[in-house]
């Protein structure tokens, strides 16, 4: 009873390791399993906003003293503190051969070492401070490397459930393939048939028109033969004798034409084209999927365009919000100009729609043809038809209650937005209207305009939100409700977010004019350098190739585009 009395009160009274190393008394609250400290509630808050810190685990005061207990004990009791020849304290290291003597050690096997010291004087607590400044490193270090795995086994199972997706546009492509084949087997067939009927008319015809002169050749011959004299019959004989000699030679050879006829259709030539084309169809490697660490993307600088006020507009463009159509042709709203253009893959703009509102914000792709624009305080979302022709017209508007920013793709019937003056500053969106909230805890803050953007990474139920008051990218996990808070010296003034190859996040960082590559659990892989200043929105084609980027109105405002490798 008192032993357990005794646990108990030791419990109570844990201190938070952190504190006690700046001189404040402050009761701990957790442990964590990695760091092997008690916590208390603000030293534990620091899990929350360091990467290589997430997967670190918290548990209460009483585990905190089971797992202290059961392993580290051990791990002192490992460590001997006796000469185990002299069973003698250690008292003195010799630096010459990295070895801890005892007394009688010093005098007799190290007696002419010269570089012996006494342990007393030797800075042990720094020494161990290094040894503990290594393992948070190797830490650090296996942290990541747990995350890259996660990462790779993420991509790797994204891969292996895309394949019955790649099947589908297989089959569909070969079945396209066998169907043109078909038809153009049955084509030929046809010909074939009509110029073999006209053949076999023809042969007919021949003997038809032989039988009908040889009838009229016999019926000559009974007649003389019944009613003619001898001499009358002879003289028959002779003049029709060449005639029907004639006639009966050519009715042996069309009997021979015909008896030797032939129709064979042979389809060999489509049958090399079909095994051709089916060959074509079948890309090795969308199937040869690999397990591999995926590192940052390169992206290199294709072209750009200055974006400069035309005579029919009433201010400098700001280009708020880009998106690719799934054919690779770029959309891109028009801030100050309230407009929505298009342009193709080589940046020539071939067609502009005017909106019927001021400063709209952000613009996703929902289709092959149709697109859907925020318009922030006017509180609707519009969607607009674009033709394969570039043209823009309104198809239709759906009134909302909140003001939305950035806008993107949850799925093929919901969008994610983030919000400004509102408590719930990231919500979900139907195509119709109707407005939901994620089941996820967010923090409490109102955001202004354009402080504020998100993202959706649609292969892992993740959403990404870049604070850019703050100088962080919050991403939150959807199903588990955990979020990854990134911080680093690599992000400054966070804008526009776009999800790339691998599902990688694609920041604009404002202040150091890049963007910044991280993956989807947060670590930053790398920063990309532009040819722009103060980058503002990003956009990434369907099939991860190009990327669009635009930039704030700061100087030469530019459209650019880049290929991603």
């Amino acid at each position: 009873m008192a032993a357990a009395q005794e646990t108990e009160q030791t419990i109570v009274d844990q201190m938070c390791h952190p504190c006690l190393h700046k001189g404040v008394n402050q009761a701990a609250e957790y442990f964590c399993v990695v760091c092997r400290e008690f916590q208390c509630k603000d030293c534990s808050s620091v899990h929350d906003t360091h990467i290589y810190m997430k997967k670190h685990k918290l548990v209460s005061v009483s585990e905190g003293h089971i797992l202290v207990s059961s392993t580290d004990s051990d791990d002192v009791n490992k460590i001997t503190f006796m000469c185990t020849i002299h069973n003698k304290q250690f008292e003195f290291y010799c630096k010459k051969d990295d070895a801890l003597l005892c007394s009688k050690c010093a005098i007799t096997r190290h007696k002419k070492c010269k570089s012996i010291a006494d342990i007393e004087s030797m800075n042990g607590r720094g020494g161990c401070a290094k040894l503990k400044n290594e393992l948070v490193g190797a830490i650090d270090t296996t942290t990541q490397d747990a995350e890259l795995l996660d990462d790779a086994e993420e991509c790797f199972a994204a891969d292996i459930r895309s394949l019955p997706d790649k099947l589908n546009v297989m089959k569909s492509q070969l079945v396209k393939i066998f169907d043109d084949f078909a038809d153009a087997v049955k084509k030929d067939a046809t010909v074939c048939k009509d110029n073999t009927k006209a053949d076999l008319a023809k042969k007919k015809a021949k003997c038809d028109a032989n039988m009908k002169a040889m009838k009229k050749k016999m019926a000559t011959i009974d007649s003389m033969m019944s009613t003619g004299k001898p001499a009358e019959q002879f003289i028959t004989e002779r003049n029709m004798l060449d005639d029907i000699k004639q006639t009966v030679k050519d009715t042996n050879s069309l009997h021979r034409d015909i008896s030797s006829t032939e129709f064979c259709c042979t389809f060999a030539e489509h049958l090399k084209k079909l095994k051709s084309d089916m060959l074509s169809a079948i890309d090795s490697e969308d199937f040869h999927i690999k397990f591999r660490m995926r590192s940052a993307s390169s992206i290199t600088f294709q072209r750009s365009i200055d974006l400069r006020q035309e005579w029919d507009e009433e201010k400098e463009p700001i280009y708020s919000g880009l998106d690719f159509l799934p054919d690779s042709r770029l959309v891109a709203i028009d801030h100050w100009n309230h407009k929505c253009l298009i342009y193709d893959v080589n940046l020539k703009l071939k067609n502009s729609y005017k909106l019927p509102y001021n400063n709209p914000y952000c613009i996703a792709a929902i289709s092959d043809d149709e697109v859907v624009v925020t318009s922030g305080g006017y509180c609707r979302l519009d969607f607009l038809n674009v033709s394969k022709t570039n043209e823009i017209t309104m198809k239709r508007t759906c009134k909302i209650n909140a003001k939305y920013i950035s806008i993107s793709m949850m799925d093929d019937e919901k969008c994610v937005v983030s919000t400004y003056d509102n408590d719930k500053h990231l919500r979900i969106v139907s195509m119709t209207g109707v407005e939901g909230d994620f089941n996820v805890q967010f923090p409490s803050k109102r955001y202004k305009p354009g402080t504020n953007f998100c993202t959706y990474i649609r292969g892992r139920n993740k959403v990404v939100n870049c604070d850019s008051d703050e100088d962080k990218i919050y991403i939150y996990d959807i199903e588990s409700g955990e979020n990854v808070v990134v911080k680093d010296n690599l992000i400054k003034s966070p804008r526009g977010v776009a999800v790339g190859p691998y599902d990688h996040l694609f920041v604009c960082s404002a202040d150091t004019h890049s963007l910044v590559e991280m993956t989807p659990g947060g670590r930053v892989l790398s920063s990309h350098q532009l040819d722009i200043k103060y980058p503002l929105s990003v956009a990434i084609s369907k099939d991860k190739k190009l990327l669009a980027v635009s930039n704030v109105p700061i100087g030469t405002r530019k459209l650019s585009l880049y290929k991603i490798t």
